[in-house]
């Protein structure tokens, strides 16, 4: 399924782009977002025009059992593998299951644009594709993954201004 979702952060794109790079964002998100069990900054190499990052994620879980099988609650944690291109205020990024089986079965990757939205505002916008190759429930599953993440990432943007906050 192909999806778009859309936020306005309170702070212009170089600061957002910014707060992206710091680890304690990631700490900060990591004790205060209600729909997160974990999330880690795992690496961050700047290399002048782009920035390569790693960001480890684990939800709370959404999806207990499937049929009899229980399901594990780090079944559904990714790794974001992801590059920023400082110039065009671009993330592109492809998010990587953590558990080989669940790898076989989902993909996902897209981008996020930061574009001025004026005031000293970002508008965020994160598109891509997300695929879960399952028989006659992969189209279900896609639309449970992609409502959990929407949560995720409209905790992100709650928090965010919080988040500057402490920045002082």
């Amino acid at each position: 399924m192909q999806f778009e979702i859309v936020h306005t952060l309170p702070a212009d794109p170089d600061t957002v782009m910014r707060v992206m790079q710091e680890r304690a964002y990631y700490e900060y998100l990591q004790q205060h977002h209600p729909d997160v069990d974990r999330i880690e900054m795992l690496s961050l190499e700047d290399r002048g025009a782009t920035v390569q990052r790693r960001v480890h994620y684990q939800p709370k879980p959404i999806i207990k059992s499937v049929g009899p099988k229980k399901v594990p609650p780090e079944a559904m944690a990714w790794v974001e593998e992801s590059t920023l291109d400082k110039a065009a205020r671009r993330l592109t990024f492809r998010n990587v299951p953590v558990k080989d089986w669940v790898q076989e079965r989902m993909s996902n990757s897209g981008t996020i644009e930061l574009r001025d939205a004026g005031g000293g505002q970002t508008r965020r916008v994160v598109s891509g594709e997300l695929k879960i190759r399952f028989p006659l429930l992969g189209a279900i599953a896609e639309r449970v993954v992609y409502g959990k993440a929407k949560e995720i990432l409209d905790g992100e943007a709650r928090l965010f201004a919080e988040y500057l906050k402490t920045r002082g």
